[in-house]
């Protein structure tokens, strides 16, 4: 088995097209120019069948699992989830936010969401009233929607955003649902949901990989 193993070190200046190069924590390749950019390297989870939670009010992992991240460094990440339920009529709010044992500097996050009772939508957003945006810039939970009735749930949301990690440790992808006691049936995470992360930059400036000026 061959191995290319890189030392992490200054990235040349002025960039050259043709390098590979490695500065912690990401791999820099130049491909016209001194136009250097990053190559991804991402963390990736996919659910392969659908993860089915709790009827509770504590938060709980979106994909069961959650990712190792390094201190003082900035990430991407994209998640697409899906999440529906079939039973319970209790008032509720559904929340998704980020927990585990990392501390967060700062997070910026854009999630675009759907909201129907009877199916995952798959029509026009211009005629489905329950489709939303939001932009966000905390971990913790953020409500999608709230005052959740029905029995029948189907909830679909796209995020994509940065997250700037003081202290290193686990990043969860998780949600609450806030009710008073009684039932509203457990969420199931549907299969092929996913998130992908990959690391930008150490943290504490601008991330600047590039021709920026």
């Amino acid at each position: 088995m061959s191995i290319l193993v890189l030392t992490s070190d200054t990235l040349s200046s002025p960039a050259a097209a043709g390098q590979i190069e490695y500065t912690s924590p990401i791999f820099a390749a130049t491909p016209i120019g001194t136009q250097r950019g990053i190559v991804p390297t991402q963390q990736y989870y996919r659910l392969n069948a659908d993860y089915v939670g709790s009827n509770a009010t504590t938060a709980q992992s979106i994909f069961g699992v959650g990712v190792t991240l390094s201190a003082s460094t900035v990430y991407e990440f994209e998640m697409v989830v899906a999440v529906s339920k079939s039973a319970g009529t209790t008032s509720h709010s559904f929340s998704i936010g980020f927990g585990g044992t990392a501390t967060v500097n700062n997070i910026a996050y854009e999630n675009a969401l759907n909201y129907n009772t009877t199916a995952f939508f798959t029509g026009n957003n211009t005629s489905n009233a329950n489709a939303y945006m939001n932009f966000v810039q905390t971990a913790s939970a953020s409500a999608l929607v709230a005052g959740i009735v029905s029995a029948s749930v189907f909830i679909s949301a796209i995020y994509k955003g940065t997250v700037s990690i003081n202290a290193g440790g686990t990043f969860i992808p998780q949600y609450t649902l806030a009710f008073t006691p009684g039932s509203v049936g457990p969420y199931s995470t549907a299969s092929g949901s996913y998130i992908r992360i990959n690391p930008l930059s150490a943290s504490g400036a601008a991330t600047n990989v590039g021709t920026w000026s």
